[in-house]
């Protein structure tokens, strides 16, 4: 009976370890389940990264020296035919640039060989650059003009020269046009001066000092058009050596 009893007792014994066990490894397995499900959910909690954006490029344009690779002329421009091949600027037409680049053949195939008077009048235009091709012009093309202050001649121009932001004939003898709108106050003549048409200083009221690279007795020489008044106004200085 002692035996019937102890081996129960043993069977017992058995039945709770075993128990035990198996409920140790259920709650590893419960926990091991538990634990990437926590992870998940702290994963999903944290806000998602985006990649940072690459800061804007900017792309200059390139230039060689001073001179500008691709060339665009001002487009509307007014041109005159004269029937043989060749035309004149005859106004602004549509254009309402302040900086007028002329270019050297109108939209019908002329040659543009001339500036008409009072092209420009009336216009904001502040510089004006005027192509190889153009050889007559005088400073009534400028009348009307007020706000020019530079006239450039585009490299290889046979007729006209600029020299000091006034305009002359290309062997520097005859001044054709000072700018009205031009701002210093002083301008050094250009050496092989030997006359100054008429109306070139019409509208130059800032115009001070005006240097002479000469005698006064070669300044007496060079034949004066009319209606230069800023010019007579202005400070006469000899620079001769």
């Amino acid at each position: 009976m002692k035996t019937w009893k102890m081996a129960g007792c043993l069977l017992l014994l058995c039945v709770i370890i075993c128990g035990c066990v198996v409920m140790g490894k259920s709650t590893e397995v419960s926990a091991a389940e538990k634990q990437p499900t926590e992870e998940n959910e702290q994963q999903a909690e944290q806000p998602e990264q985006q990649p940072e954006a690459a800061p804007p490029t900017s792309e200059e344009p390139v230039q060689e020296g001073s001179t500008t690779v691709n060339k665009s002329y001002s487009e509307g421009l007014y041109f005159r035919s004269n029937g043989d091949g060749t035309c004149a600027l005859a106004g602004m037409g549509s254009c309402t640039a302040a900086c007028v680049l002329i270019p050297p053949q109108s939209p019908l195939g002329d040659t543009v060989t001339e500036i008409l008077p009072g092209a420009f009048a009336g216009s904001i235009v502040g510089s004006i650059e005027i192509p190889t091709t153009v050889t007559v012009l005088s400073a009534a093309s400028f009348s009307g003009c007020e706000r020019l202050a530079y006239v450039r001649v585009a490299a290889g121009n046979e007729a006209l020269l600029e020299s000091d932001g006034a305009l002359y004939t290309a062997d520097g003898s005859m001044l054709l046009y000072c700018p009205a709108g031009r701002s210093a106050r002083s301008l050094t003549l250009h050496k092989s001066i030997k006359r100054i048409a008429a109306g070139a200083f019409a509208s130059c009221g800032a115009l001070d000092t005006v240097y002479f690279t000469g005698s006064t007795a070669e300044w007496h020489n060079i034949i004066v058009g009319d209606e230069n008044n800023a010019l007579y106004a202005a400070r006469l200085c000899f620079t001769a050596s």
